[in-house]
């Protein structure tokens, strides 16, 4: 495949035998450490049974009920991470991708810990975890918030959450709000946005609670756990709280120099280093032996969810307060956490659609398959192990990236417009004939439950309501869409001598460069997309830099 022109048929895109799943692993979940690589110990293990996981995928109707209280985030969002400047090349030799581990290559390190506190016994992969630039770290943007908040907020500008009708503090959104706040008058120089900021974190001061010397953010409100029978009572307290408030307070001692806020960051940081107690406020714990930053910590037992986007913005956290401050058993923690996300990995995936919400339920994870894509990109930047931009990889061909709009090209000749139930039934038809070429509005581009290949939600026109199955050159939407970033470079192999490179507008319309690349020639790729309906890798350095290649045309280190 060498132009973006769809000539393929839309089931090629997603065969086992793509380069995505030929380059992906499946990792077991209950696999033992290797002999010469046990897990770390250290005195006074606590430790919970693995959850109960579904064999298969609950059967979608959409995204799952996750509690509105969790979806809360600031009113505005940063550009996705695959449109984010690209590294310099300066960077791009400083942060050296390396090679992939797996699980049974964790090193034992055990040197090291003779002066640990950290309570648990857990496995780990000594990860080169390093700094980040900016431009790749989590929370980037590249333009500020609006200074007037369209979000639901308090007379003091505190981010709240609404619950039938009163508002309760909440401190993932707190916390989430700061952080943006941040990002934004780093870019303006508004000391309004400073102002903002330092009014969220200290909310989370104001409203800690206190267990030995670690410094929890309760949830005031009950909660019932994303449609289970679960309910959790006040105060119930959540690990993605917990990291996002100490990257919150690790950025605003940077930013402020005031010691207060890194008193805060190292209270903080205490609650990751503190056993399991029940009806006392925890987060952290051993399931199966790996480390889990709990999301859901259950208030009344030592029991949780395993949701996995939670466990990764709780170990970015522990990545910031690293970077500041070098902390040992900061870098062990992370990288344990780290080793959980990789040896769980296949434990979240369902083959061929959207990866597990978390693992006690097995619930679909709907919006959220994204942010694991995008999670694994970020882990990426920040060890340079290629087994996560590899999962980048598996996960997006099990289900590309959605909320995919745009314009679909119509050939001359019929077309089958589809509804279907939430098991992928099929419950009406309607033919369309086309006497020439014309073009439909489409709202998604999506996989349809036990259907076969990629959908267009058609928005207007003779199908609208229906879906179309994408069939190029049939039925494909033109310019560039579904992309993921990989946020470092990353090497890649061009297959045969001069592949053409491409960019293409919004109307389809391909430019076309023939590179002078050799076969096997050494190239460094940034992001993943679409496009006109053919997979592409956007290529990061040298002459063609920001050009598309056919993934076709490369192999993926």
């Amino acid at each position: 495949m060498s132009d973006p022109t769809p000539t393929r048929s839309p089931h090629d895109m997603h065969e086992p035998g793509d380069a995505w799943s030929r380059l992906s692993r499946r990792i077991v979940l209950g696999a033992a450490v290797a002999a010469g690589a046990a897990p770390l110990v250290v005195p006074g293990s606590a430790a919970a049974s693995v959850p109960t996981r579904a064999s298969a995928p609950t059967p979608p109707g959409g995204p799952h009920p996750i509690d509105p209280a969790f979806e809360i985030g600031p009113p505005e969002v940063p550009e996705p991470p695959w449109t984010r400047p690209r590294l310099p090349d300066a960077d791009a030799r400083r942060l050296v991708p390396r090679g992939r581990s797996a699980p049974g290559e964790d090193e034992a390190g055990s040197a090291s810990l003779a002066a640990s506190a950290i309570p648990f016994t857990f496995a780990v992969h000594r990860f080169d975890v390093r700094e980040v630039p900016l431009e790749i770290s989590p929370y980037y943007r590249s333009t500020p918030l609006a200074l007037v908040d369209a979000g639901q907020h308090d007379s003091k500008g505190v981010r709240m959450y609404l619950k039938d009708g009163r508002l309760y503090n909440h401190p993932v959104a707190q916390a989430q709000y700061g952080l943006a706040l941040l990002e934004s008058y780093r870019i303006t120089g508004n000391t309004a946005y400073l102002d903002r900021a330092r009014q969220q974190a200290q909310r989370l001061w104001d409203t800690r609670v206190v267990r030995s010397n670690a410094w929890f953010y309760p949830y005031p409100f009950t909660f019932q756990l994303h449609g289970t029978a679960e309910v959790y009572r006040p105060p119930w307290y959540s690990m993605m709280a917990q990291g996002q408030a100490l990257s919150l307070f690790t950025r605003l001692f940077k930013v402020t120099g005031n010691v207060n806020w890194g008193t805060a960051a190292h209270n903080t940081f205490n609650s990751y280093m503190l056993a399991p107690v029940a009806r006392q406020p925890w987060g952290v714990y051993v399931v199966g032996g790996r480390l889990v930053l709990e999301e859901y910590p259950d208030p009344t037992r030592i029991h949780g969810d395993c949701t996995y986007n939670g466990h990764n913005f709780a170990a970015y956290g522990l990545h910031d307060y690293w970077s500041w401050t070098k902390n040992a058993d900061a870098l062990l923690l992370l990288q344990g956490a780290m080793t959980t996300t990789r040896d769980w990995s296949s434990s979240y995936r369902v083959a061929g659609w959207r990866s597990k919400y978390c693992l006690t339920h097995a619930t679909d994870s709907g919006h959220y398959h994204d942010v694991h894509m995008n999670q694994f990109a970020q882990l990426y930047a920040m060890t340079g192990d290629s087994y996560f931009a590899r999962f980048v990889d598996t996960y997006y061909g099990d289900f590309p990236p959605g909320s995919v709009s745009g314009t679909v090209r119509l050939a001359a000749g019929g077309h089958t417009g589809c509804k279907f139930d939430s098991a992928g039934r099929v419950t009406g038809t309607k033919v369309l004939r086309l006497n020439r070429a014309s073009s439909a509005p489409s709202s998604d581009r999506e996989k349809v439950w036990r259907q076969p290949g990629l959908w267009y939600s058609i928005s207007a026109g003779g199908l609208a309501g229906y879906q179309v199955q994408e069939s190029p050159p049939t039925r494909y939407q033109v310019g560039t869409y579904a992309g993921v970033g990989y946020l470092l470079h990353r090497p890649a192999t061009v297959r045969s001598a001069a592949p053409k490179a491409y960019t293409v507008d919004g109307a389809g319309n391909a430019t076309a460069v023939t590179t002078t690349y050799a076969a096997g020639a050494a190239v460094t790729v940034d992001a993943r997309a679409v496009l006109n309906a053919v997979q592409h890798v956007r290529l990061a350095e040298g002459a063609y830099a920001g050009r598309w290649l056919p993934l076709a045309a490369v192999a993926l280190g």
